[in-house]
């Protein structure tokens, strides 16, 4: 029975070690609450000042952006750092550097030899320990009660409770397969909803870039770049919704989603369906302004909008280009789908609900098998006339793993909850400032040419007028 148990173990711990890492504690409501004033401090902040020149607003708006991130990020860095010291937690967490996650340093301190010392004390105050606990201290005490009987039956003369050991040994192999399965089957749900997340992020930054890009290009006018900006800042607050709210199950604010229609649409736009609501304020149909802002709005909504706002604010775009950009958003929609999918569809809820039930009936009656195994232990040793509660520490080891490693698939099978999302728009706000820097430059770059070129040919023409 022991080698059983032992392989079953090195089995399933061998398959499961790359998904420790990834378990993680849900914040606290202080955060949580600290989030949500930090983002409807941010919408106020953003709103564009009637009376401020769009080159000036365009030039702050991302740094307010960033600005206001910051109590968010400390906030959960704070959260997380608080409990550094005695809590296991995501590496990708904590010790945020700026621009990185996982450094070099971090995978040498990673791959070191000094982790089989420097994780030893997660075995007492990891994450998964805290959530297991109360299960595993249940199974602990249903394993005393059962050696406490065994103790006392030949005095009182009650049944023994005993079972054979080989449907053990003969299901433990099976149990093994279970959790392997279940397990693999979690980490694969996590590194895909990474890999969307990541494929999101990463094509909003190519459609913000290829907007600035081609805006850029002499032929738009000077209103079309301005609504570049916008729309470049309407895919930034877009994308910091779906990242820190809508993949976690949260509506959007009323006031964030006006801002993005706002900066999709054209502010003169959403001005002109208002008034137009008001006119038919006396009408039984609600108006389009009055949909658009009271229906909650979903990502592909505003994806739709944006498009149609670049179509008809930025009108000099190509047929290509407009193409380009468009299959960049299919791209969105369809990762973004993907995201919802895994969201939407867990694993087969029997197959979950059958680990649970077998896990829990195997260790359940395990002790019966394993009490009379222990019986003889330390006969004829100082140990002998001594408690003896070998049973009892041998379930706690062996609940402990299973138990463990169960919790830690569940855990990982939603991954939305436990990546750190927030940190994708931290780092998009900070690459499209520098591609909003960049275009500004190359702007300042063009006029100081233009200046150079008219002076120039001022020049010339009062040297061929003296000539003459």
């Amino acid at each position: 029975m022991g080698y059983f148990v032992f392989m079953m173990a090195v089995t399933i711990m061998g398959r499961t070690a790359q998904t420790t890492a990834f378990s993680s504690p849900a914040l606290s409501p202080e955060v949580v609450h600290h989030a949500h004033a930090t983002t409807s401090h941010l919408l106020k902040r953003i709103e564009c000042p009637p009376h401020a020149p769009q080159a000036l607003y365009a030039t702050s708006r991302f740094d307010e952006l960033e600005h206001d991130m910051e109590p968010l990020l400390e906030a959960l860095k704070d959260e997380y750092d608080t409990r550094e010291q005695l809590v296991e937690l995501p590496v990708m967490f904590t010790g945020e550097k700026e621009g990185q996650s996982f450094d070099m340093e971090r995978w040498n301190t990673h791959r070191s030899s000094s982790r089989y010392v420097r994780l030893l004390s997660g075995v007492f105050f990891s994450v998964t320990t805290r959530r297991i606990l109360p299960t595993v201290l249940i199974l602990v005490a249903w394993s005393i009660g059962i050696d406490l009987y065994n103790s006392v039956e030949h005095i009182y003369g009650l049944p023994e409770l005993e079972i054979p050991l080989t449907p053990f040994e003969l299901t433990a192999p099976i149990l093994g397969l279970l959790l392997v399965f279940r397990t693999d089957r979690a980490f694969d749900r996590f590194n895909e909803g990474s890999d969307y997340s990541w494929e999101i992020t990463n094509l909003f930054k190519s459609v913000i870039r290829e907007i600035l890009s081609f805006s850029a290009a002499e032929r738009f006018l000077p209103e079309e770049r301005d609504a570049a900006y916008d729309i470049m800042e309407a895919c930034v607050l877009l994308h910091g919704w779906i990242m820190i709210d809508y993949l976690r199950g949260k509506q959007i604010d009323s006031m964030m989603q006006t801002r993005i229609l706002q900066l999709a649409l054209g502010p003169s736009s959403m001005s002109a369906t208002n008034t137009e609501g008001n006119v038919l304020a006396g009408s039984t149909e609600p108006s389009a302004y009055h949909m658009a802002v009271d229906t909650p709005l979903n990502p592909t909504s505003g994806i739709a909008a944006i498009s149609l706002g670049i179509t008809r604010r930025i009108s000099s775009l190509d047929f290509q280009e407009s193409t380009l950009i468009e299959s960049q958003f299919a791209q969105i929609v369809c990762s973004l789908s993907k995201c919802e999918m895994m969201l939407r569809t867990p694993i087969p809820l029997g197959y979950t609900r059958y680990s649970v039930r077998f896990l829990w009936i195997w260790l359940s009656l395990l002790p019966f098998a394993l009490v009379n195994t222990f019986s003889g232990f330390g006969m004829n040793t100082w140990w002998e006339d001594k408690p003896q509660p070998v049973l009892v520490f041998a379930m706690l080891f062996i609940g402990y793993i299973f138990i463990s490693i169960e919790d830690i698939a569940v855990q990982i099978e939603e991954p939305f909850g436990v990546l750190p999302l927030e940190l994708h728009q931290k780092w998009l706000i900070r690459d499209a400032k520098q591609l909003e820097t960049m275009n500004q430059l190359s702007d300042e770059m063009k006029d100081d040419l233009a200046r150079v070129n008219r002076r120039f040919d001022l020049t010339r023409r009062k040297i061929n007028g003296q000539r003459l």
